[in-house]
This record gives structure tokens, sequence and C-alpha cells, in this order.
């Protein structure tokens, strides 16, 4: 341990109380001194026997990691003060320069603290820790250091955050995380994401990639939640030399409960809103071979056209529509639920698209107008299941299934 020099304490004077031989004097050797040598106290006046002066303990030694000054500091550096002579600690402040700190936690004699989280890059702390002896004489010690700058191709960065911060979402939207690079210390990265809720709602994280990364609720959202996300990844170790490369945060709400239940069999689509049946429509599925993911999905996106072509989803040169209306996004493979005029003598009666749900342009309007990102759609009575990882299909997981995808357990 490097022990600081005296240049970088900050003593400051504690009155210790009244000398036992109030007629004896006391020249300045008896009296403690400042860091950097100048005498604590005054010496006796000539001519006054009787005068005295206060004595002050010795400055107790307080040891930093990393030492003052210091520059190129690793995220990952454990920062830590240590009171020695026997001495105690009465407060320790890691800070940066905004003024948020790291927290840190006391050893159960008081002599060592060390801090409880990763330091964030590019920055530089202030250490201020005050020591006490056992007569209640104080020392504060103030020390600094800065943390190094990662490489650009060694940073790690969010590629997309889903919801958008002030978004209204529905009961099934999840939580997404989308970084830029695979991640190798998928705990460290996942422990420094935080997710708030009000009400108060049992939830986690689960990694669906090496990339990606999703919360959701153990079951659906509670309408009218508000949901605070901190995603604080700068400076986060996350393995094969990546560091996190910036924070960001965003809030969203969820509105009412919407539940679009396809039933393929039936040809048919029933929209509950808080448990009440508000409509049902007719619509065609995907023909066989083409079928319709089936299992439970929550609504990714809208747009009111979409150009929809064969070969973005691997059908070869089958269609090719620019002007799709009232799409509503399903699956990152290429299902929606959209106007399908073309086939409206089948929507009721037949699946006939290549896998997407039809509906008249009326009908899909209306679903469109009372559609929100996030809200669940349930496809029955297919032969094929939808993947968690193909757009917001976390629900296929039970909650043991989705616990079991997490780094960090519960």
């Amino acid at each position: 341990m490097h022990r600081s020099s005296a240049t970088n304490l900050e003593k400051t004077r504690v009155r210790t109380g009244t000398p036992r031989q109030p007629r004896r004097t006391l020249g300045v050797a008896a009296v403690a001194t400042l860091i950097g040598g100048a005498a604590l106290g005054s010496a006796a006046m000539p001519g006054t026997a009787n005068a005295t002066v206060q004595p002050v303990a010795t400055p107790i030694p307080l040891t930093s990691v990393p030492t003052d000054g210091a520059t190129g500091i690793r995220t990952e550096v454990p920062v830590s003060v240590t009171a020695q002579s026997g001495e105690q600690l009465a407060s320790v402040t890691l800070a940066a320069p905004d003024g948020a700190t790291v927290p840190g936690s006391l050893n159960p004699q008081g002599t060592v603290w060390t801090a409880a989280d990763h330091l964030r890059t590019h920055t530089k702390y202030t250490l201020t820790a005050v020591g006490v002896s056992s007569d209640g004489t104080q020392v504060t010690r103030t020390s600094s250091f800065t943390t190094f700058a990662p490489s650009a191709d060694s940073q790690l960065k969010f590629q997309t955050t889903e919801p958008q911060n002030g978004d209204l979402v529905g009961v099934g939207m999840p939580i997404l995380v989308q970084f830029t690079h695979s991640v190798t210390d998928r705990a460290a990265v996942e422990k420094a994401l935080v997710v708030q809720t009000d009400p108060p709602q049992a939830g986690h994280w689960s990694w669906l990639s090496d990339a990606r990364l999703d919360w959701r609720p153990e079951s659906y959202w509670q309408p009218g939640t508000k949901v605070r996300v901190s995603l604080n990844l700068d400076g986060v170790p996350a393995g094969s030399d990546q560091y996190g490369g910036s924070d960001t945060s965003f809030a969203f709400n969820v509105g009412r409960k919407q539940v679009s239940v396809v039933d393929l069999s039936k040809h048919e689509m029933t929209v509950y809103q808080n448990g009440n049946t508000v409509r049902t429509m007719p619509v065609t599925g995907g023909k066989p071979g083409d079928d319709t993911w089936g299992g439970t999905m929550a609504v990714i996106d809208k747009a009111s056209d979409v150009h929809m072509t064969s070969r973005s989803v691997g059908f070869g040169d089958a269609y090719d529509i620019p002007d799709v209306r009232w799409a509503i996004h399903l699956t990152y493979s290429g299902t929606y639920i959209h106007a399908a005029p073309w086939s409206v003598g089948s929507q009721g009666y037949a699946n006939v698209s290549h896998g997407c749900v039809g509906l008249s342009t009326d009908r899909a309007a209306w679903l469109f107008s009372n559609t929100l990102p996030g809200d669940l759609v349930q496809v029955v009575n297919s032969p094929k299941t939808v993947s968690p990882g193909n757009g917001y299909g976390d629900w296929m997981e039970s909650w043991n299934q989705w616990l079991s995808g997490s780094a960090v357990k519960v």
C-alpha cells in the first residue's frame, strides 16, 4: 500500500480539553503540526508564564488506492481507503464532477472502506475520507484520480433500446437492449441495468442472444404502470477487454390491456380490452407451408404504409407491394397484421397469405388506430411456434425458463 505524503492531508484541528496542569507552559514542539509543517496553536507569549495552548493529536495516517493524482485508472480497479495505527474511518465519499457518488462499505472494524461499484470512464474522481482517533481527533484526506478513456473499438455501446422515452405501450411490451457487440461478461453488464416500476412488479433480465438482453415482468404489466429504466453502462468491464461506453435512461407508461386472439382454424380475430370483447373480425392467415407464426407476440411497431417484398423474407419473386396499408409489425421475420383488400373473399374462410394476417382495409384501419406497441397478439391453431427473439416473443417462455436466461441468478 502506498502511504500518502503529508502534502495530501488536510488536517482539521479538534480541541482535546484543558491540560491537567494549567500552569504548565507547552512549547511549539508539544503541538501537532499541519501537513505542510506549520505549527498548530501558539507558543507562550513573552512574559506570560501561565499562557497555555491546546495540544492536538498526531495526524491519523490514511492510505487510499488509487494514489493521489493517478491517471489512466481502469474502471474495475477497486477503490479503497484504509485507516492505520488502530484508528477508524468516520466517512468516505467518492464523487464524480457531476456529484454522482460511488457506493461503498466499511469492514466490521471500521478501518477499511471499499467501493462497491465500477467507475465511469474518462472521469476525474475526488475521494474524501475522514479518520477518527480514540480521543475524537479527526483528519480529513482528499485525493483525486482520473479513469482511462477506452478506444472506440473497445467500447460496448447501445445499438437499440426500446421502448422510447415517453412511449405509451401495451401490457406485453418488454424492455429491449441491443448492444453493438457480443457481451462476454454478461453478469457485470446485467447488474448495471436497473428497472424501477410504480407500482412495484416482479421482473427480470434475460439474454436472448450474446448481444440482446430483455426485461419483462413475471406476468403482463399492470395497466397504468410507470417504468423508469437506467442503463448504467459507462465503464462496465464487459469482458474481452471491452468497456461500457455510455449511460442512458428513459421512462415509459403502460396503457390498457389489449389482447387480440387470431384463430387460424376459424379464420377470425377477436380483440379484447381489459378482459372485454370489443370486436370480432374475419381474417386470413398463412397458407399451408407458409403458415403464420403461432404463439404469443407483442406488437413491435406499426406503420400506415409499408413496402412489402417477398425477397426481404426469402420468398423469391412471389410479391412486391409498395403500399401495404395499416401494417402492425409482429416478427422480425416479416409477420404483420395488415390490410389485404386482394384477399377479402377468403377472409373468414381460408388461409391464403404468405404468413401475414390479412384484414379488409376498414377493419385493418380500426385495429391500427386501436393498437399500441406492446399490445398482445395470440395466434392459435398454427403448426409452428415463434421463438422468443423473433420480435417480442418473450412471453413464449415460462417464468422459470425466462430466469434461466439471466446471468444474475435470483
